[in-house]
């Protein structure tokens, strides 16, 4: 997931508020980005009368003198991934713990992650991201723009992998399950190796390369079903924005992406194809009953909830 699809729409809500003012601070394209942070930042947050100064990394400023507040997305290393689990990450969730006034994460998977023996529950908030409006059931011209884009997308059942291109994605894993149930596996963002070697594998698998923001949530209505299969996910952002197009998720069993999902979603051993296989067929089925479970999920995370329970984390610290 990238930071800046939660960044975005977080700003935006907190903008629109009336009780708060916010002052985006944003690191340059080039340069130091540990000096610009550990500097220039504090200076900046305190230039522009800040009260507290919210980060949206783990990594923050030693010596801002006001409160920071750190956020924290995963813990991969608890979760046998080796992608962003080096030793930095895992010492500033360390720092923070000692240093920062409060510490956020996006569920209660990373927040359960974080607290034993480190007595961070006291300091520690769990804020869940939100899902746009614009992911919708209801079609719109985009779905026709989207036929436009992708015109070799037939009628045969679709399972869409938004990013899957890292291996922490599992993609193969998908491709697998896929190939039991008979679907196409359609991956978007960018063409890594990792891709280009399962593409060699399986047969099933289209890349579809990066899309425009607008084409996301009709490709989300197109897909017969959305599968998130990582092993180590800090909220799982597809799995909201799937439910909330209306279309089923299959997702990796005690992950927080099967928290994000609950009944809602179908939980499998990712790692037996045929059980997920079998899970793909059944979300391609669309039942009713837990399409609109799905949507009444994924209605009850907004971004305006983030914003406003954001706001009463600062509140907290001053």
């Amino acid at each position: 997931m990238s930071v800046i699809r939660t960044v975005r729409p977080v700003r935006d809500a907190l903008e629109r508020r009336t009780d708060v003012d916010v002052v985006g601070l944003t690191p340059p394209e080039s340069g130091r980005l540990w000096s610009w942070r550990q500097r220039v930042l504090p200076r900046l947050a305190r230039e522009s009368g800040a009260d507290a100064l919210h980060v949206f990394s783990s990594a923050f400023p030693l010596g801002a003198r006001l409160p920071v507040i750190q956020t924290v997305h995963e813990a991969p290393w608890l979760h046998g991934t080796p992608e962003n689990a080096g030793l930095k990450h895992r010492a500033w969730v360390k720092l923070g713990a000692k240093f920062a006034a409060a510490t956020c994460t996006p569920s209660q998977g990373v927040a359960n992650d974080l607290t034993p023996g480190s007595g961070r529950d006291r300091g520690l908030h769990v804020v869940p991201w939100g899902v746009g409006s614009e992911f919708t059931p209801r079609e719109n011209d985009s779905d026709v723009r989207l036929k436009g884009s992708l015109p070799d997308l037939g009628g045969e059942p679709i399972v869409l992998t938004p990013g899957a291109t890292r291996p922490k994605k599992r993609l193969e894993l998908v491709c697998e399950g896929a190939l039991a149930a008979g679907f196409q596996v359609l991956c978007t963002g960018e063409l890594t190796s990792y891709v280009e070697n399962l593409q060699g594998r399986f047969a099933n698998l289209v890349h579809a390369g990066h899309l425009t923001d607008d084409l996301l949530p009709a490709l989300y209505r197109r897909a017969s079903c959305v599968a998130v299969l990582s092993q180590s996910e800090g909220f799982a952002l597809p799995v909201l924005e799937a439910l909330a197009s209306g279309t089923a998720v299959v997702v990796a069993r005690g992950t927080v992406q099967a928290d994000t999902a609950g009944d809602a979603g179908y939980a499998v051993d990712a790692n037996d194809a045929d059980e997920t296989g079998r899970a793909m067929t059944l979300a391609a089925a669309h039942d009713p009953i837990r399409r609109e479970a799905g949507l009444l999920r994924a209605g009850a995370h907004t971004w305006d909830h983030t914003a406003a329970r954001l706001v009463d984390v600062w509140r907290s610290v001053l």
